[in-house]
């Protein structure tokens, strides 16, 4: 596999868990741990595809994702939103009104094969 995925989770243990299992599969991975510094790191790589996590400090998630939907650059790189919540669809149906709605939802704590199934789908040169 080829391309770049960046994770936004304030929780290292995600971020680290992640880094490894598209790493192993040949893609590159970005990390931030909060919504201020994805952003900024979104904006450096423009990565083929972000998995977001909602409840973070700096910037929450549903904050992020509202500002990469509507930048120009970032607005079409698509997000899977990964999250602890549940009832997280029901609950942030509302945030994303106004912009279009996430790729996916994936539930903490996400199962490898799932994942990896959404990268091949989300990222072209994936194979």
């Amino acid at each position: 596999m080829t391309g770049t995925v960046l994770v936004i989770d304030d929780e290292v243990d995600v971020q680290t868990y992640l880094a490894t299992l598209f790493q192993k599969e040949g893609l590159t991975v970005e990390t931030a741990g909060d919504g201020e510094e994805g952003f900024a790191r979104a904006q450096a790589v423009k990565p083929d595809l972000i998995f977001l996590d909602i409840l973070m400090p700096r910037k929450t998630g549903i904050m992020l994702y509202r500002r990469l939907k509507t930048d120009p650059l970032l607005g079409s790189v698509p997000v899977i939103i990964l999250t602890g919540l549940s009832q997280y669809r029901t609950f942030f149906a509302q945030d994303f009104e106004h912009v279009a709605h996430p790729e996916a939802f994936v539930e903490k704590p996400p199962r490898p094969d799932e994942l990896l199934e959404l990268v091949r789908r989300f990222v072209p040169t994936v194979q």
